[in-house]
């Protein structure tokens, strides 16, 4: 069951005044989150990437422009990292989505109207699969998705994939993934599941992306059946490492959100 720890907290990292929450992954998993109250009666869930937590840079910023527009937000931490349950090596695409499904059940408790979803890199794709299941969800954008989550892990040799199944962990990211993550990305077909999203969509991605191909998100357009926009970011990499591309992408994302919950 969700609750509420300790009393509300300002701190100019977050921009706003927001709570510690904990929460429950659909799965079990205790999760720890912070609510950023606007006292309203619409909310925005966002999803950190792989190697990134709710304190991110990005998360932190989307945080600030979508409250101070009007606009709850829950930024959460996955079960793998940060102050929720769980190990990294333990991670899988499809536990995520039952995180995501714990944040929407959590935030659904706190306001009555809308809800979208914020997802960057791996976090936009467990987005998108969470969408397909979830008619409710209001509206999604995402930044640098991935659209073959576990590409490097399917690329690697057969020989390579028995030896991480017989071992049980592999040293894919620079530190040991179990197998369970092999196991999970080999059934995913995102393009397949995203036709089943209902929402409009807003993908965002760098044209010098080289961790997720900039094709990712035209493959993501290609196959929705929803309103979708894809914003290509001339120059930009994985991170959007430039403060001014960032900053133009997270306007254009505060802004698309606002103007369809606003």
């Amino acid at each position: 069951m969700a609750k509420v720890t300790g009393s509300p907290e300002t701190g100019s990292s977050a921009g706003a005044d927001w709570q510690r929450v904990e929460l429950t992954s659909r799965s079990g998993a205790a999760l720890v989150g912070c609510w950023h109250a606007a006292a309203g009666e619409r909310a925005v869930i966002l999803c950190h990437g792989m190697e990134s937590a709710k304190e991110g840079d990005k998360s932190v910023a989307l945080a600030r422009s979508l409250c101070g527009a009007g606009i709850d937000v829950l930024r959460f931490d996955f079960s793998y990292v940060g102050e929720s349950e769980g190990r990294f090596e333990d991670l899988t695409v499809s536990g995520e989505v039952e995180d995501l499904a714990g944040a929407w059940a959590y935030a659904r408790s706190r306001v009555a109207g809308e809800i979208g979803i914020v997802g960057s890199s791996l976090g936009g794709t467990v987005a998108l699969l969470f969408a397909a299941e979830e008619p409710a969800v209001a509206l999604l954008a995402t930044i640098a998705a991935v659209a073959v989550p576990g590409r490097r892990a399917r690329a690697l040799p057969a020989e390579e994939r028995a030896r991480w199944r017989r071992e049980g962990t592999y040293d894919l990211y620079g530190t040991p993934v179990g197998s369970a993550f092999l196991d999970d990305v080999e059934t995913l077909d995102v393009p397949a599941r995203v036709p089943s999203i209902r929402c409009p969509l807003l993908l965002t991605h760098g044209t010098a992306d080289e961790v997720v191909p900039l094709e990712d998100a035209d493959t993501i357009a290609a196959a929705a059946s929803s309103p979708v926009e894809v914003r290509r970011y001339a120059g930009a990499d994985h991170r959007f490492s430039d403060p001014r591309q960032r900053a133009q992408m997270l306007a254009d994302i505060a802004g698309w959100v606002v103007a369809r919950l606003g």
